[in-house]
């Protein structure tokens, strides 16, 4: 008598068990889904960032010689073509 008593307990137990997972499931993968959205907005968020901050330096770099006659910067650094982020 004992065991079918410990069998009919192990058995709700564990059928208890897998109701749980799949009514908590849903719940999960949508929290996960959500987690991954924003981490792929933040991504694109922090590229466009740094491609504006590369834009930037190579607005400075590239100084028109108003500028340069203004900040006189000239002895600072030589001008190249390119960006020497690039080199």
């Amino acid at each position: 008598m004992a065991v079918s008593c410990a069998f009919v307990q192990a058995a709700t137990l564990s059928i208890l068990s897998v109701i749980m997972i799949f009514a908590t499931f849903p719940f999960f993968y949508a929290y996960f889904a959500k987690v991954k959205m924003e981490l792929l907005h933040e991504m694109k968020t922090c590229k466009n960032s740094a491609v504006n901050v590369f834009n930037f330096v190579n607005e400075v770099e590239y100084f028109e010689p108003k500028r340069e006659r203004l900040l006189d910067i000239s002895q600072c650094q030589a001008k190249s073509e390119r960006s020497f982020l690039l080199e």
